[in-house]
């Protein structure tokens, strides 16, 4: 028998059971909605291969992530991470542009946030059988004897670049042609253990030089080639020739370098050479031996990280250099980034004498503020004085010590009064010796974006140079686009140099045109091509650039 309800039950049912849905299970959908969190750090160091990226803690990110990061007006989603530990990541750089030290860096961690439910506190039920044991998935795999150690993967990537490029001169004087290799290998958990390798060659020649006096290891170098062993995250050994990031103005280590991680401190030692400073080949005869520590702060805007090192470095076993070397890179402040650092001598040795003495050697400082999202200005000093091995520069001892500290000042402003407008303008002082005027150095940019279409970038330069002996200007002009979805970028520019010298009547002048394009023949092949002609009234000589870039990985 069928029973038919009325029609007012029926509403009734339904909008019973519809705001059944808004009250209870709308909320449930909402509460598991997926949102986006950032990870802010920001640029610790560079070199030529890599860009180092400091946080708060990177147990959100993985090998393969991209960051983000601003400059100029512009956003780029550029550094892909290749390597991290649970406070720092090793990054590569897709595009041209670098970002500077103490650049902000953007990772967006997508994240289910779900709404807390409150469990009632009820006393655990004892079972009268003993429970059946739980193996998770990871203890199944590490119980594999064929997987020793399934958390760590092998990953492979590098790069092999070839170039060349020449300059031609129209009275076929000073004519040359350079070629150039270079390979960059880094083999991360080899099969899956705690070892890791990385080296970086290359090698350059040039012709139409004579070279009679130079050998194989002038044009081929070693700049870095090591093993790691890293059992865990609080200890590392590295063997080989490397840079060590938190003591880099030692340049390259030949030898073994350690370092322990507690908390916020890390402790790092090191035992071996220098490299031999002619060739940069190894030297068994210029030991080197330091210790050095370092903290990392985190706060809610950024972070801190101060190191301190002494280091001494012999030749034949004699004391060359021994000093003190601080570095401090803050991130604490909202909107503030400041960085210095500062080298003490502790050993001098001038005609027999030995003196230990401390003596300042040099003062690095810059400090950039944010004042506003579309303003920042920043300001460096930089005073140094000559850096003397009294072993090796024997000979060259009181040239080197007649020649008085340098020092430089440079103030920089940018300003964006439009999403498609940057305006960048600097000054920098330069004071040398008993010379009565320092070398001063104005330059101006003005960089539209979207110019002719959303693709297209346009920059206009104006630098003006005065010094004791010469001044100048330098007008430029820059117009650069990319084309085939990214694929292919072009890019033509023009530069006007006017230089008047005062102890002569003889002016330089130049117009210089130049055209570059660089093209993604494969997915990890790039091409790139440049010419620069230069014209002066009386001869024009022209100057070319090739390279062809292979990455590869895993």
């Amino acid at each position: 028998m069928i029973v038919t309800l009325p029609v007012k039950i029926k509403f009734l049912i339904l909008k019973n059971i519809f705001l059944y849905i808004i009250f209870f299970c709308l909320p449930m959908i909402l509460a598991a909605q997926k949102t986006a969190t950032e990870v802010i750090g920001s640029v610790s160091f560079k070199t030529s291969k890599n860009i180092y990226v400091r946080f708060s803690n990177t147990e959100s990110l993985k090998v393969g992530d991209t960051l983000t990061w601003k400059k100029e007006g512009s956003i780029y989603k550029s550094l892909v991470v290749r390597q991290k530990s649970s406070t720092s990541c090793v990054t590569e750089n897709l595009q041209s542009n670098d970002p500077d030290i103490g650049q902000e860096v953007i990772f967006e961690m997508p994240v289910i946030i779900r709404k807390e439910e409150k469990i009632p506190d009820i006393p655990p039920v004892v079972p009268d059988i003993d429970p059946v044991p739980v193996v998770s998935v990871l203890d199944t795999i590490q119980e594999n004897p064929k997987d020793k150690n399934p958390l760590k993967k092998q990953v492979t990537n590098g790069r092999l670049t070839f170039s060349t490029n020449a300059s031609v001169n129209p009275d076929n004087k000073n004519n040359f042609q350079r070629i150039r290799a270079s390979v960059a290998l880094n083999i991360q958990n080899i099969h899956k253990s705690d070892f890791s390798f990385q080296t970086y060659l290359t090698y350059r020649h040039r012709y139409g030089v004579d070279q009679s006096t130079s050998d194989f290891y002038d044009d081929f170098k070693v700049i870095n080639m090591a093993v790691l062993y890293q059992p865990n995250q609080k200890f590392n050994v590295w063997l080989g020739r490397k840079n060590n990031n938190n003591i880099a103005n030692l340049g390259a280590i030949d030898g073994i370098q350690g370092e322990y991680h507690w908390n916020k401190y890390s402790l790092g030692t090191f035992i071996g050479t220098r490299p031999d400073f002619t060739n940069f080949t190894f030297n068994a005869k210029l030991p080197q031996i330091g210790l050095y520590i370092v903290r990392n702060d985190t706060g809610k805007k950024g972070n801190a990280q101060t190191s301190l090192a002494i280091a001494e470095q012999q030749n034949d076993f004699k004391t060359d250099r021994r000093f003190l070397y601080f570095q401090h890179n803050n991130n604490l402040v909202k909107n503030l980034s400041l960085f210095f650092s500062s080298e003490l001598d502790l050993y001098k040795k001038i005609n027999g004498e030995v003196s230990n003495k401390p003596q300042l050697t040099s003062i690095y400082s810059s400090l950039r503020y944010r004042v506003r999202k579309n303003l920042s200005v920043s300001f460096s000093y930089d005073n140094r004085r000559n850096v003397i091995y009294y072993e090796s520069y024997q000979t060259f001892i009181d040239q080197l010590l007649a020649q008085e500290t340098r020092q430089g000042l440079r103030l920089q402003a940018q300003y964006s009064p439009f999403p498609w407008v940057n305006i960048n303008a600097s000054a920098f002082y330069r004071y040398q010796g008993d010379k009565p005027d320092p070398t001063k150095n104005y330059v101006g940019n003005l960089n539209f974006s979207r110019a002719l279409r959303k693709s297209t970038n346009v920059s206009l330069s104006y630098n003006h140079m005065l010094s004791y002996y010469f001044k100048g200007n330098i007008i430029g002009a820059r117009i650069s686009d990319h084309f085939m979805k990214g694929k292919l970028n072009a890019e033509i520019q023009y530069r006007n140099v006017n230089y008047a010298f005062f102890n002569s009547e003889s002016t330089l002048l130049q117009h210089i045109f130049g055209i570059n394009f660089s093209m993604n023949l494969l997915k990890n092949t790039t091409l790139m091509c440049s010419y620069e002609g230069t014209m002066e009234p009386s001869k024009i000589w022209h100057r070319y650039f090739i390279t062809i870039s292979q990455r590869f990985k895993n």
